[in-house]
């Protein structure tokens, strides 16, 4: 069976072509006849989307158009593990997809999925499929606008990683302070949720894996594409369940 996933990020649109679950073509979305030339050329039997920016209306009517079946991923959809969060008409449901990925990929086994994007998400998903919540913090090129827009002096540099942890003018030190600081950050969640967990497998997905995964001192399983894997295991389990 082929199946169409889409993840509306707050930067970006991606979309990804599955059979079965096997990722065969992936791209960003720029504009719906995008959508539409994915779609005449990959001929998907039915769809999922999740969205946490603008333009999901825009996306269903395309694919509407075509008559494909669309799953809607929200905070009422039923998923394949118990979600213990408290508030979920506010979860993002991209952390969700994530979590729906790492039980696909390690089953049975303790997970933390790290999305570092625009914002850095933190999840937990237990060996017994319970998924405990997480936490959200500020991205790499969010907290560097934070500093330049909330100062008057500070610039806002390219984002590079930096040669070193000590800035020997302001641009290095802006950096060192984001690029050094989340991944101190990210090491130390993972020690946290060691500590209280046991062993765990730390997932890693988002615009920033490649530049953050190196600093990572824990064994990562790096899947730039985890969100519309996650989708996508999310669509299967309600076609196959019928």
């Amino acid at each position: 069976m082929i199946t169409l996933a889409i993840d509306i990020g707050n930067t970006r649109t991606k979309a990804a072509v599955f059979i079965q679950n096997e990722l065969m073509v992936e791209e960003y979305i720029h504009h719906p006849n995008d959508l539409h030339l994915l779609i005449q050329t990959q001929q998907p039997k039915h769809a999922v989307m999740c969205a946490v920016g603008d333009g999901a209306d825009e996306l269903a009517e395309v694919i509407l158009k075509h008559q494909i079946p669309l799953l809607r991923v929200n905070y009422k959809t039923e998923f394949p593990f118990v979600s213990q969060y408290k508030t979920p008409q506010t979860l993002g449901m991209d952390r969700v997809s994530g979590i729906a990925a790492a039980q696909y990929l390690f089953p049975q086994t303790n997970c933390l999925v790290i999305d570092a994007g625009t914002c850095i998400t933190y999840d937990f998903l237990s060996k017994n499929h319970q998924y405990t919540g997480g936490a959200i913090s500020p991205g790499l090129q969010m907290r560097l606008r934070a500093m330049h827009e909330f100062t008057h002096k500070l610039p806002y540099p390219e984002l590079i990683w930096p040669e070193d942890f000590e800035g020997q003018i302001t641009n290095d030190a802006l950096l060192s302070g984001v690029c050094f600081g989340v991944a101190d950050e990210i090491n130390g969640k993972i020690e946290r949720y060691t500590q209280r967990y046991g062993t765990l497998q730390v997932l890693l997905c988002g615009g920033n894996t490649s530049m953050l995964a190196k600093h990572i001192k824990n064994n990562i399983f790096a899947v730039p594409s985890l969100v519309l894997l996650g989708l996508n295991q999310i669509l299967l389990f309600h076609v196959n369940k019928g």
